[in-house]
């Protein structure tokens, strides 16, 4: 399961990288403009894998392999989420 997440998070990157960066600030201003209670939950999940990124990489220097086991699990099921939402918005 893990794979297959980080098999489509890689595959949005590629796509997203493809992209001119006005086409990317339309899509930021489409999703914020079109459901702005969606674009703030992105938001919210954006700050919450990158406050859980710094704590994996503390974890990692420390050698706590038990908490950071939890810290991945939640990773995970935090990219999941923005994959649903992302993929809710842009579809519409």
């Amino acid at each position: 399961m893990n794979k297959e997440i980080e098999q489509r998070i890689a595959e949005l990157r590629e796509k997203y990288k493809e992209l001119p960066p006005e086409k990317k600030a339309e899509w930021e201003r489409h999703i914020k403009k079109k459901n702005f209670l969606n674009y703030k939950k992105i938001e919210l999940i954006k700050s919450e894998l990158l406050r859980l990124e710094a704590r994996r990489a503390q974890l990692e220097l420390c050698d706590k392999e038990k908490e950071l086991g939890l810290i991945e699990k939640k990773i995970t099921c935090k990219k999941e989420k923005l994959l649903r939402y992302l993929g809710k918005q842009l579809n519409q």
